[in-house]
């Protein structure tokens, strides 16, 4: 004999409510990617200062930047303390120090991204005798970039010993470009 009402009880019972086994509508929200990359640059924005600390301590405060032809495209950055305003030509003065960031990823954003980082020191004592010394961690953190006109970026590079941090606005040198 066939019991009607036992089939009408499994379907009301797959139909409850129990609040304690509920899960939301919806999944949870995915975090922001980073932020876009802002193309204009204002106030301490236009500002280089880069603090390298060594044997003695040193503020470098002219940055200017060329791109590598290369496949993926990169930028190269140079910041200097002495030596030429402007771009450099092949008769500017040498610079007292400089501090190159080789092969910086173009940016899109505001991710962070590293490169090769080198200090050099003409004068001979922000390092301490040697010419020149390869960053041992480079951090790069992209804050604003106009393709052909500029770069702003905050640096955080570790040498052994010593340190160079701070801001960059490096204005685009076609000297520096690959050919």
């Amino acid at each position: 004999m066939a019991r009607p009402w036992l089939g009408f009880l499994f379907a009301l019972a797959a139909c409850g409510d129990d609040a304690a086994t509920a899960t939301p509508d919806a999944a949870q929200p995915i975090p922001d990617a980073p932020a876009g990359l802002s193309t204009t640059c204002d106030g301490a924005c236009k500002t280089t200062s880069i603090t390298a600390a060594m044997a003695m301590t040193r503020t470098l405060d002219h940055g200017i930047y060329g791109v590598n032809r290369t496949p993926a495209g990169t930028l190269h950055i140079e910041v200097h303390k002495g030596g030429a305003a402007g771009c450099p030509t092949m008769t500017s003065p040498t610079p007292d120090y400089s501090l190159v960031l080789g092969a910086m990823p173009i940016p899109t954003s505001t991710a962070k991204s590293s490169s090769a980082g080198n200090l050099l020191d003409f004068k001979g004592d922000l390092l301490g005798g040697p010419l020149g010394k390869m960053a041992t961690t480079v951090m790069l953190t992209p804050v604003a970039y106009k393709d052909g006109d500029f770069i702003a970026l905050d640096i955080d590079l570790a040498f052994s010993p010593g340190t160079a941090t701070g801001h960059i606005h490096a204005v685009h040198c076609a000297s520096l470009d690959d050919p």
